[in-house]
């Protein structure tokens, strides 16, 4: 006999199907793009299956980029969408709409429920940048008598860090949620200058790959456990950590994530592919097995919780960024990010940036108080393993990462993609 969970995995799985059905007719009667682009592979769209939904070419960046006006569908109105642009990490920065006739926060506060989160409680966020005063002013009047507080990463500094501890102490907020980068930096400011905070229930990270070291670090300068999720511009919401972090729960009856080789077949558990995913419920601007442009493993095990919904693993990197060797061979960033995973226990931050001529600079920043010499001779012997000492590589100790696109990628390249 199936136990309730069980049940209600098959539910949310048939629910999945029935919303992928419904998008793609839509999307094929509303939108030019997916009317043309369907109507050589589609026989009978009131009737799409499983097979049928396999067949449809997925929509790629390029695509995206070149055919906005023809994939947004007919007669949206102003308050009923939300354009918003890519940073272009994974390749040419990209726009869509976002459907605001679904309340994306009602996925937000599943997942806040699963840590034990409640709307009630008061929350501190880290952004890049500084809000405007009208946005500041929305918030608070929107939130009341919720009270949020906020730190702008742009202007992380001991003086602004210890202001936003005091905020933080006297408010005691259940959640501090932000972007990976600059919630690994304040952790660092934390425990670089003995800083303490009042501990949330649990601190929520998102736009980038986490690694374990940033995520030790996290929980020892918050005192508070990490949830990893993933997301990005054109999909908020797509999956998740629950308490037991044993991988990330898609959000299965709002997304649709398949796993592809190269020339987009199905690949299997524990195997690396391209990530394409379906919007279930963006039907202002489709996206259709879009190729987002990161690569992912799914797990068929299941987590211990109450939880009826898949688990992914952790995205690990972005498929448009990689190691370039001379001899036509490229290193993905996700098999670096495994790599230091692996040796980095004193090393802050790195960043790899590969010249013209294809030597790469290691650039690293060394924990306070901390001799990296042999760390950095063991990561440099890895990389020369890896690249078949193909290439010369150098290490640079720096006080400060690049920055590019709002973000700390791991690779910066001059070299054509």
């Amino acid at each position: 006999m199936k136990t309730e969970k069980e049940l209600l995995s098959e539910s949310v799985n048939d629910l999945n199907f029935k919303k992928r059905q419904t998008l793609v007719k839509h999307a094929f009667k509303n939108s030019a793009f997916y009317g043309k682009k369907y109507a050589k592979v589609l026989d009978d769209v009131d009737l799409i299956s499983a097979e049928d939904f396999l067949k449809l070419p997925p929509l790629t960046r390029e695509e995206l980029a070149n055919n906005f006006n023809s994939i947004k569908v007919k007669g949206l109105k102003p308050w009923q969408i939300r354009k918003v642009t890519s940073s272009g990490s994974t390749g040419q920065p990209v726009s869509v709409l976002h459907d605001l006739r679904f309340p994306i926060s009602s996925l937000q506060w599943r997942i806040l429920s699963w840590w034990g989160v409640k709307p009630y409680e008061n929350q501190a966020f880290i952004y890049r940048y500084k809000r405007s005063l009208l946005k500041r002013i929305g918030n608070t009047i929107m939130w009341w008598p919720t009270r949020r507080i906020f730190l702008p990463g742009a202007e992380m500094n001991l003086a602004h860090v210890k202001r936003f501890v005091l905020k933080i102490n006297g408010l005691k907020p259940a959640l501090l949620q932000g972007y990976v980068d600059v919630m690994y930096e304040f952790a660092l400011f934390l425990l670089d200058h003995n800083l303490k905070i009042h501990p949330p229930k649990m601190v929520w990270v998102t736009s980038a790959p986490l690694l374990e070291h940033q995520r030790r670090i996290m929980e020892k300068a918050f005192e508070a456990p990490v949830c990893d999720q993933y997301g990005n511009t054109e999909v908020l919401l797509i999956a998740a950590e629950c308490p037991n972090q044993t991988g990330l729960h898609i959000l299965q009856d709002a997304v649709h994530i398949e796993y592809v080789d190269d020339n987009y077949q199905p690949v299997p558990p524990k195997v690396t592919g391209k990530i394409l995913i379906t919007d279930l419920n963006n039907y202002a601007f489709p996206l259709i097995r879009y190729e987002v442009g990161d690569r992912g493993q799914y797990s068929l095990g299941q987590c211990e919780c109450h939880i009826p919904l898949p688990i992914m693993y952790a995205v690990k990197g972005r498929q448009a960024v990689t190691l370039q060797l001379p001899s036509g061979l490229g290193i993905k960033s996700e098999h670096l990010h495994l790599l230091f995973e692996k040796q980095i226990k004193t090393i802050r931050e790195i960043q790899l940036l590969q010249k013209k001529d294809y030597s790469v600079e290691l650039h690293y920043i060394p924990q306070i108080n901390s001799t990296t010499t042999h760390e950095v001779n063991n990561i440099i012997k890895s990389l020369v393993h890896r690249t078949r000492n193909e290439i010369k590589i150098t290490p640079i100790k720096v006080n400060s990462v690049k920055i590019l696109n709002n973000k700390k990628p791991l690779i910066i390249s001059e070299l054509p993609r």
